[in-house]
């Protein structure tokens, strides 16, 4: 089986869970014998590849990231005109593989990065197309002012698809209802994770994501003020980058809880495993979050997580805490209950632990390829 994947984004290019989503599916689907080319836009650090039935397909160059905006300033041109040119390079350049190699036997495209160039491969060439949603316009945006330009693109990949993939019911559940799109032809494969080891815990409860509106971090800060007077040697890590950092720094000085709080901006992929492995909490506050793979990382390295219930990771994972991600004054309960309370926190990490074995790669790629069978 020869699979187009098309996507923007791997390691160790990586602004978000995508990367890790492609990396992990890429990878255990050439150890199952499908040979996969990988199409990305051209990074200034080539990505490892040991794998001999995967190929990184470089093409073109963006400064444009997955979870960008329109009216970000730090998009460099335009930014419409960037998305489609891709897309249409993308096209090109995988004519020109069939037309020497041979056909694939379907194109794998993820999310609306890449929707125009999968559905022109399957309109010029008649090649099934595999669309998999790992967030959507309304997640993005966190449910205030999502953008027309993206629902429309979103919508007409999935109804052009000839599968869709959710990474959860809960997206599922929003694609149905916001985009119109028969739930017969979405599957749901949940994400996976390549474990962390653990290290020796400190008192450090930890926000780890984007620091934008759907990531909820200013949610993670009122908890954390109302933690500091049962908790007064517990510190409170907001890790990585985005458009609130200036906000949330604000906010932590306004909150009286500046001297205990750390902002760490981006992270590489050996301090985020650093920061795992050392914390005693991972708060996963989202307001709207298809799955959440940081979840199963923090779990992996053996730190009990509390999960907004609007997250896909809560309906799929047992061994957590599960908190409405305005509900501050809970959220701080179970902060300091964990933190506190040693068999509570024991218990959680031992069986999330075990329960991380359920969430393989292997098995997203099984799944995977019996979606794969069923259009080709």
């Amino acid at each position: 089986m020869k699979i187009a994947m098309i996507g923007w984004e791997y390691p160790p290019f990586k602004a978000g869970g995508l990367a890790t989503h492609c990396y992990g599916l890429t990878r255990s689907l050439s150890d199952k014998n499908v040979h996969v080319d990988f199409y990305m836009p051209k990074t200034k650090h080539s990505s490892n590849n040991d794998k001999s039935n995967l190929k990184i397909i470089e093409v073109g160059e963006t400064e444009i990231f997955p979870y960008d905006r329109p009216d970000s300033k730090e998009i460099v041109g335009n930014f419409y005109e960037a998305v489609y040119y891709y897309n249409s390079l993308v096209v090109s350049k995988i004519e020109k593989n069939i037309n020497k190699y041979g056909k694939y036997d379907a194109i794998h495209c993820h999310d609306w990065l890449t929707i125009k160039a999968g559905i022109s491969l399957k309109e010029k060439l008649g090649i099934p197309l595999v669309l998999t949603i790992h967030s959507t316009e309304y997640d993005r945006a966190g449910w205030l002012y999502p953008n027309q330009w993206f629902i429309d693109i979103e919508k007409e990949g999935m109804q052009k698809a000839d599968r869709v993939i959710a990474v959860s019911n809960f997206t599922k559940k929003v694609i149905v209802e916001k985009y119109g799109i028969d739930p017969n032809k979405i599957l749901v494969v949940n994400n996976a994770v390549y474990p962390i080891a653990e290290g020796s815990k400190k008192e450090i409860v930890l926000f780890l994501g984007r620091l934008t509106i759907q990531k909820g971090a200013e949610f993670f800060l009122r908890a954390a003020q109302k933690v500091k007077d049962f908790e007064p040697d517990a510190k409170f890590v907001v890790a990585g980058a985005g458009d609130m950092l200036p906000r949330l720094i604000n906010q932590a000085i306004d909150l009286g809880i500046s001297d205990r709080t750390i902002f760490t901006g981006r992270l590489t992929e050996e301090e985020v495993k650093h920061i795992y492995s050392i914390s005693s909490v991972y708060v996963m506050p989202s307001v709207s979050e298809p799955f959440g793979i940081t979840a199963l990382e923090a779990i992996s390295a053996g730190t009990p997580t509390i999960a907004s219930k609007t997250a896909g990771f809560s309906e799929a994972f047992k061994n957590c805490l599960r908190v409405d991600f305005w509900d501050t004054d809970e959220m701080a309960n179970k902060i300091v209950s964990l933190l506190r309370y040693n068999p509570l926190h024991k218990t959680l990490a031992d069986e999330g632990k075990r329960e991380i074995d359920l969430f393989t790669w292997d098995s997203v790629a099984d799944k995977t390829i019996d979606i794969y069978k069923g259009v080709t």
